[in-house]
């Protein structure tokens, strides 16, 4: 089977998926979140609650900026406790919502049973406005809001949506099991996407380390049907699911310094964005939740979380058994592209 790779570079570290066995668990809710209104990329949003007020989950807490910025939903039910600054992950301050939890009561009209919905919106803006609306933003590590990657400017014109499966950074496995977990909602995701870009094709890289999501894949497609959709196995390589690289390695074309990939007709999109928009378009629900990785040789458990946006990382580290006296640092993203915490304090 031909290996697909980018022409230029790359390095080839171990990929330690330690964690690949763990199947993704919901991590029980925190006493309170913490949500940044500066969580993605342009913009801060605005808050458009006050301090006192009730809220539910999947309820709007602000709303964009800008046109490159995203609608915040809350990811729990309770008590807004605060508005104001708070250190990030990075030791930044930003603007962050506080909510103490107060149960689990999901606003009105979201859809939170497993049915599969797999009939496509035939309207593009339709599809792309319920992405807007739902706050979708790229979960791949950019943030970028997924409603701008899904409108391209005048002259612009999307060939192929790429979905980014590959997950080359070591130690982490969410995009992984989201595959073999949420294969279906995926793929049903992906196909919203080819609608909203005007029916293009579709291909869902993957890299060879990951047979079984390959496989698995593979088997959804055809048996969901969807036409211009292929899975593309891709060679062990770091950084293989770097946008311009994937590009390169699935369309053999180079996007300039400081230009877009749209610039070479290409969007990209990774597993648990894709997710994400299934979740907004066919189910009605809001980001308010992502699956995480956390892992390392001296941590006392590996595990995949599904863990509501806004929750403090000290939270999720003590439920897994607490920072190991023997532990370094703890870095934020992977070790290749992620950042050394400064503040476990922060969501």
């Amino acid at each position: 089977m031909s290996k697909k790779t980018f022409s230029i570079g790359g390095v080839h570290p171990h990929d330690n998926k330690i964690s690949r066995a763990c199947p993704i668990q919901p991590l029980p809710l925190a006493p309170a979140v913490y949500i940044s209104v500066a969580q993605h990329i342009g913009a801060p949003s605005v808050p458009v609650v006050a301090v006192g007020d009730k809220v539910k989950v999947g309820q709007v807490l602000a709303e964009p900026g800008s046109f490159v910025s995203a609608f915040i939903h809350s990811s729990v039910s309770g008590t807004v406790k605060s508005i104001g600054p708070r250190a990030d992950l990075a030791g930044r301050m930003a603007t962050h919502i506080e909510i103490a939890v107060e149960g689990d009561e999901w606003l009105e009209g979201i859809d939170t049973s497993d049915t599969l919905v797999t009939a496509i919106p035939q309207d593009a803006k339709a599809i792309i406005e319920k992405i807007r609306l739902g706050g979708v933003v790229g979960l791949g590590g950019a943030t970028f809001p997924t409603h701008v990657k899904l409108s391209p400017p005048p002259g612009s014109r999307c060939e192929r949506v790429i979905i980014n499966g590959c997950e080359c950074e070591p130690y982490l496995t969410s995009d992984f099991r989201t595959l073999l977990e949420k294969g279906e909602q995926v793929v049903v995701g992906a196909a919203l996407l080819q609608k909203a870009m005007g029916d293009v094709p579709c291909t869902i890289a993957i890299e060879e380390n990951k047979p079984e999501a390959i496989a698995h894949i593979r088997e959804v497609i055809a048996r969901l049907g969807y036409s211009g959709m292929e899975v593309m196995v891709m060679k062990m390589m770091y950084p293989q699911g770097g946008e311009k690289q994937l590009i390169d390695a699935v369309m053999h074309r180079q996007v300039g310094s400081g230009a877009l990939p749209i610039s070479v007709g290409a969007v990209v999109q990774n597993v648990a964005t894709a997710l994400a928009v299934y979740d907004a378009v066919q189910k009605n629900k809001p980001l308010v939740d992502n699956s995480v990785t956390v892992t390392g040789e001296c941590f006392p458990r590996q595990a995949n979380l599904l863990v509501r946006v806004g929750t403090p990382l000290r939270y999720i580290v003590d439920y897994l058994g607490g920072v190991p006296a023997q532990a370094a640092k703890i870095i934020s993203g992977g070790p290749m592209m992620g950042r050394a915490v400064a503040n476990l304090d922060a969501a």
